[in-house]
């Protein structure tokens, strides 16, 4: 039968239901019989805002098309799409509503997997004003370190803003402040009423936001550690400030507003550091301390934040998540084995390849990432990763002049000449090496008269020579080709003197974090134990003596101080040094100055002559 002679009602028959408005003779027009047998008609059912709608318009007939263009079906339609609108509404609005409820209580309720998996704390252990956070459980229950990151300051808004920060607190009354504000965790909350609450339903509900800017709450905790981040260790960053560090401080102040990941790292330092500096990090009871549980808690947001980051190729080399994992870096540091922070600082540098170049990055980030790459080496004694981005020379800076302050490393000058002796690359250390000392003392000696703007090219420029004459000698230690070279030479032992003197005169890590980056005072007593062996400083006993001085003085607090001060006196001896001024004398020829080595030299002199004057 050809299928165009079908009648219209047989194809009627297959094809979906069709909802289109019947036609209904009014009452008034029925006879008395026929009203009374019709039957009566159902009210239209109102889905409301928690039903779901049988309202379904489907089409498969192209004669019932016409039916929806009617006016009446177009009242219908438009009924239906406002009623969605508004049953989501009030969803919405319910939903705000019960997450609000919970702000005033004193703990957030968990869910029943996570609340299995918390510690139960003995009986006499003291209270403490921690909550759990059930999103940071599955990723931080491994380890009796990761549990702390169970718990959460009580939140406890401040209405304080970025322009009201003030880079005077007192640490002891936030320190007090920790008993009056300690709870036991409630653990007997309903897990039915922990469902849809999670540690981050909170985020962005706050009107006292600090920032304003609904990222993320903070409380009173760890808004101080921020202010301790941004006030206190940003000082710290660089070691030119005059002009630099409020500029420092608006750089970290824009990465936290507009970034969780950032925030959560920089409380993570503020408040590991405040457990470092008060000496909490490395006590027996650590577990107890605010301060390391606080740097515990936030290092795990923060690790959080930066692996959903990377799950996005638009944020994964972004520099607010680039500067959180150098921050973390930076953390690890403490208590971590070198391989480990090679292999986040190898997992950074691919992370820093997502960009065009090494340079693209801001340029604060990137010296946050050089700064802990230099680091790492100190600590791993390997060579640099990342390509140093080094300034232009200001053109209106005037050359380097050996004869304006005096002898200055005169005598290792003069070693620079003999062929041989010195690689030119470790050559070209020392003369970045005096060039620095030399600006570091003028800026030292004019404390009172900070730079006028037009110097801030200067200051930028020789901030980045801190870090760049310590990668040229961590990257003069190895060949072109990668291949380590041997440090029991007086080239190699020049090396290890030059980096422990920049280290104590410009970072100031000598001699107090000594038994932190012991590893070059270690290399560098294994390179003289053998080279003083063999002869090599025969011919230069003034050079062997200053090695030995900076070595004692940088290892005050290690073992290795007496094998240092025996090969000394003996060197001093053989030289014929009779007086404290010949020897300060002797010292000046090399890298020294007495901002930092006077006190340091009449100690050891007297140490010196001590055993002959018994003998």
């Amino acid at each position: 039968m050809d299928a165009k002679k079908v009648p219209v009602e047989r194809h009627a028959q297959q094809v979906f239901p069709v909802f289109a408005k019947p036609i209904i003779t009014p009452i008034s027009q029925l006879s008395p019989d026929q009203s009374a047998a019709a039957p009566k008609l159902p009210r239209p059912r109102k889905t409301g805002g928690y039903g779901r709608s049988t309202f379904f318009w489907v089409n498969a007939n192209p004669q019932s098309v016409k039916g929806g263009s009617r006016e009446e079906m177009l009242k219908r339609i438009r009924s239906h799409v406002m009623s969605e609108h508004n049953r989501k509404k009030r969803l919405e609005n319910t939903r705000r509503y019960k997450s609000k409820t919970w702000k005033s209580l004193a703990y957030r309720p968990v869910d029943a997997s996570a609340q299995s998996r918390l510690p139960t704390p003995p009986a006499d252990s003291p209270p403490r004003d921690m909550v759990c956070s059930s999103e940071s459980d599955d990723t931080q229950a491994s380890s009796p370190e990761n549990s702390v990151d169970l718990w959460q300051p009580t939140p406890r808004t401040t209405s304080t803003t970025i322009a009201s920060l003030s880079p005077h607190h007192e640490e002891e009354e936030e320190a007090n402040g920790y008993g009056a504000e300690l709870q036991v965790l409630n653990r007997q909350s309903s897990p039915e009423s922990a469902v849809g609450i999670t540690a981050w339903s909170f985020v962005g509900q706050g009107v006292k936001d600090p920032f304003n800017s609904s990222q993320v709450q903070l409380t009173d905790r760890m808004f101080q550690h921020l202010q301790f981040f941004l006030f206190d260790l940003t000082k710290r960053a660089y070691p030119f400030q005059h002009r630099n560090q409020v500029r420092l401080q608006a750089h970290w102040a824009s990465l936290v507003q507009n970034d969780p990941a950032p925030l959560h790292a920089a409380i993570c330092s503020g408040a590991t550091n405040k457990s470092i500096f008060s000496g909490a990090y490395f006590a027996s009871s650590r577990w107890t301390n605010p301060f390391v549980i606080d740097g515990l808690h936030h290092k795990g947001e923060t690790i959080r934040l930066v692996n959903k980051g990377l799950s996005n190729l638009m944020t994964a080399s972004s520099d607010a998540l680039i500067a959180a994992v150098s921050i973390l870096i930076t953390m690890e540091m403490v208590g971590g084995s070198p391989e480990h922070l090679q292999i986040h600082l190898s997992g950074l540098r691919r992370m820093v390849s997502l960009r065009s170049s090494f340079s693209d990055i801001a340029p604060d980030v990137r010296f946050q990432i050089e700064w802990t790459d230099v680091r790492v080496c100190l600590l791993a004694l390997s060579k640099p990763i990342f390509p140093f981005v080094r300034y232009a020379r200001p053109a209106h800076m005037p050359f380097l002049n050996t004869d304006k302050n005096g002898p200055m490393a005169s005598r290792l000058l003069f070693l620079t000449e003999i062929p041989g002796l010195f690689g030119a690359g470790m050559i070209e250390a020392i003369y970045d090496l005096l060039e620095l000392t030399q600006y570091t003392e003028q800026r030292n000696r004019e404390t009172q008269n900070p730079p006028s703007p037009s110097e801030g090219e200067v200051e930028d420029y020789f901030n980045t020579e801190v870090l760049y004459v310590e990668y040229s000698l961590f990257s003069d230690r190895f060949t072109e080709v990668g291949y380590l070279k041997p440090d029991d030479t007086i080239e190699g032992c020049v090396r290890w003197a030059c980096l422990l003197y920049h280290n104590t005169t410009i970072w100031e890590f000598y001699p107090m974090l000594a038994s932190f980056f012991h590893r070059p005072i270690m290399a560098l007593e294994e390179a003289l134990q053998k080279s003083i062996l063999t002869g090599q400083f025969f011919l230069c006993q003034d050079l062997l003596i200053w090695i030995l001085f900076i070595a004692a003085c940088s290892s005050k607090h290690l073992p290795q101080r007496s094998y240092f001060m025996d090969e000394l006196k003996t060197a001093v001896r053989a030289e014929g040094l009779e007086s404290f001024e010949e020897f300060r004398s002797l010292l000046g020829g090399f890298f020294y100055t007495d901002r930092c080595y006077l006190s340091p030299c009449r100690e050891i002199w007297d140490d010196i002559q001590t055993p002959s004057t018994q003998g």
